[in-house]
């Protein structure tokens, strides 16, 4: 045997289950509890028939009203009397409160008549009260539109269908009503300002008239026009002789320094602008004209061609001659022109002192006149509005129309189909809520999928619940292995047996340890079966109940106590020979526990419990030690060192997955991690689901040979 701890490596894996997986696992625990998905269906039911027997049926009935979108003045150039834009949303947003509100249904409910020739079968208990027509009333305004709904709902039809009409009816009147009061008051208005307005045009003119009186004069603004035009006309004039005294200052220069030059003086505009040098130039002109005519008809020597050519040139001499005196003639024009330059300078100073005059008047005149303008224009406009206001009195068209009237009232209330339906969906919803959320608070390890994700280790076999172990008192353990071979728990633990068979060296692993996390996980049913399927193979094997403190193998195989066992050898009074009994098993044989010990943990941590595992193997051909819980005592992991194959037994349904991981965790610390887990009570009737389809399959309902199982 070898005796030294084995060196596995933790690894804990996580929740790496497909869609599929977690679907199913979510589809099982809904059949695992499908009596709380059925209470929640018939509760469902009953809450439907209550609904249905306290629910009150109510009607509801709609009249439409429809706003145009208008402005209504009294006033269009002089101000706004009555405003009515009523197609903007702020407008509509009003309407819809005054129609909710408690004041318009005193209005609604003191003019309608409730026991007309077409409603006697209303009766006056089911008639409203003012009080109570606002909460039968919604007004709703239709976004993007113009139109607001007016909802009543009611118990009897013909209420909610007369109440809809009269809210539409009563909002007619209500907005007529307020549209004759602001013509009446708009006229009064009118009639006030036309009498304000005169009277003020009447103080405007007499003082306008006070002021030409004054003044002596009909109108400064003509005085002002005229003067105005004579100042332009002297700046006109200045700027022209400006211009002119400049080029002639220009051609004096010129003419000084070129006397006698006839060519040089005759370019200069000053000199060909003097008024006897242009009388010489044009008569020198016209008599050029007339040469070139002579020269056509006569020739150069003819005396009349001759007699014009001595003209021309006499008018040249003179011109010339005229010419010598051009600086003088030059200097006389600007004398002249520039005393006619200051001349206009000061026709134009008197021009604009007279101006200032007049415009200081003509500020006073313009305002007189501007006020007496406004006054006149403001009367004639109030005179044309009440004018209009007199013709248009009666026939003004309503903003507000009623688009749709009520013509009957509709049925609010579900069918009794619908409302059993919706409450049966509630309920089945509900149950598969609280399913599921009892699934997830379940922290329990419930399939060999799970157990392997979650730990890491391998699960070497899962034993149903079928047959489990059946004790009472009197009453013999039964042992499938035992009792019902060709059955399924008999068979799981074959499957064990093949499973650990197939580990490394297995030929050499002799000894075998069966512990759990925490009592009641079926350790000993475990251990006691797979001893069994050991000595059913022909293996002479010895089955140590080492669980010092609640020994149960003795109570399994033979329903009561046997002593001496285990403590009496590992206190070395009693020889293992002599404490290693017999049972109706062939080749299995048992060490119960033995005389009650004061100290198992001391006698189980001596190196005697290796001796004893040693002896036993000189004799027996495998080894079963069933041994205390991990986590409730510390036996186990005293003995576990010395033991060849360690396997951690898990109740299906019922271990948490943290009190696994903590119990591998302790083995591991100690270097004795178990090889594989036993996934133990699986629940019957669904095995696929728990087996994962990975053991039996279609053969769970069968013995392994096809004998159907009782």
């Amino acid at each position: 045997m070898n005796n030294e701890p084995t060196d596995n490596t933790l690894n804990i894996g996580g929740d790496t289950r497909s869609q599929g997986d977690k679907f199913a696992d979510y589809l099982h625990a809904i059949r695992a509890r499908w009596w709380i998905v059925i209470l929640c269906l018939v509760l469902g039911a009953i809450g439907a028939a209550i609904k249905l027997a306290v629910t009150v049926p109510k009607y509801q009935a709609r009249s439409v009203l429809f706003l145009e979108q208008e402005q209504n003045k009294v006033l269009s150039n002089v101000k706004e009397v009555r405003d009515e834009q009523i197609g903007s949303l702020d407008m509509i947003n009003t309407v819809v409160d005054l129609l909710g509100s408690y004041s318009f249904a005193e209005r609604v409910n003191k003019r309608i008549e409730w026991n007309d020739d077409q409603n006697r079968a209303i009766k006056d208990p089911d008639i409203p009260t003012a009080g109570e027509i606002p909460k039968l009333v919604t007004p709703r305004y239709r976004k993007a539109t113009r139109l607001i709904d007016i909802f009543v709902t009611h118990t009897n039809p013909q209420i909610a269908m007369k109440l809809a009409n009269a809210y539409a009816e009563e909002y007619i009147r209500y907005v007529f009503e307020k549209r004759s009061d602001a013509s009446k008051n708009a006229r009064r208005y009118l009639i006030e300002e036309s009498e304000r307005l005169r009277e003020k045009m009447r103080v405007s003119e007499e003082a306008l008239q006070s002021f030409r009186q004054r003044e002596n004069s009909p109108s400064p603004e003509k005085q002002q026009l005229v003067l105005e035009t004579r100042v332009q006309q002297s700046n006109t004039q200045i700027s022209e002789l400006e211009a002119r005294i400049f080029q002639l200052d220009s051609d004096l220069n010129i003419a000084r320094a070129n006397p006698g030059k006839v060519d040089e003086l005759l370019r200069l505009p000053s000199v060909l602008v003097e008024p006897k040098i242009a009388k010489y130039n044009e008569a020198i002109a016209d008599q050029e004209r007339q040469m070139l005519l002579l020269s056509q008809r006569y020739r150069a020597e003819h005396p009349t061609y001759i007699a014009n050519q001595t003209q021309l040139n006499s008018l040249i001499v003179d011109r010339n001659n005229t010419l010598q005196n051009v600086v003088a003639l030059l200097e006389t024009a600007r004398v002249h022109m520039q005393a006619q330059m200051d001349e206009i300078n000061k026709n134009k100073k008197s021009h604009e002192t007279d101006l200032l005059a007049v415009t200081g008047k003509s500020v006073e005149y313009n305002d007189l006149k501007r006020e007496l303008d406004t006054d006149r224009t403001m009367y004639d406009s109030v005179l044309g509005r009440m004018k209009e206001i007199d013709m248009t009195t009666g026939f003004t068209s309503s903003p507000v129309n009623i688009q749709e009237r009520s013509l009957g009232a509709a049925s609010l209330n579900d069918k009794p189909f619908k409302i059993y339906l919706t409450c049966v969906l509630i309920g089945l919803a509900a149950g598969i809520i609280i399913v599921l959320g009892l699934n997830a608070l379940d922290s329990s390890i419930r399939t060999v999928e799970m157990a392997e994700e979650i730990t890491g280790l391998t699960v070497l076999s899962a034993v149903p619940q079928k047959n489990k172990i059946k004790a009472g008192k009197g009453k013999k353990t039964v042992l499938d292995s035992i009792t019902d071979r060709r059955g399924i728990i008999a068979e799981s633990f074959r499957s064990l047996r093949a499973s650990i068979a197939f580990l490394s060296a297995a030929d050499t692993k002799r000894t075998f340890m069966f512990t759990s996390a925490i009592p009641n996980e079926g350790k000993t049913f475990s251990s006691a079966n797979f001893a069994v399927t050991l000595a059913q193979q022909g293996l002479k094997t010895l089955l140590i109940d080492a669980d010092l403190r609640k020994p149960s193998v003795s109570s399994v195989f033979f329903n009561k106590h046997i002593s001496p066992g285990l403590s009496d050898v590992l206190a070395n009074v009693t020889p293992l020979k002599d404490a290693v009994i017999d049972c109706e098993v062939e080749n299995l044989h048992i060490l119960t526990a033995g005389n009650r010990a004061p100290n198992p943990a001391e006698l189980l941590g001596t190196l005697r419990f290796k001796e004893i595992l040693d002896e036993a193997l000189l004799t027996f051909d495998r080894v079963v030690v069933d041994t205390a819980p991990c986590l409730a005592v510390s036996d186990a992991q005293l003995i576990a060192p010395y033991i060849e194959v360690r396997c951690l037994v898990i109740r299906s349904m019922s271990t948490k997955r943290k009190t696994v991981l903590r119990a591998i965790k302790a083995l591991d610390d100690i270097h004795c991690l178990p090889v594989g887990l036993i996934l133990n009570f699986i629940p019957s009737g669904d095995n696929d689901y728990y087996y994962s389809g990975r053991y039996y399959g279609s053969y769970n309902g069968k013995g392994v040979y096809g004998a159907q199982t009782t």
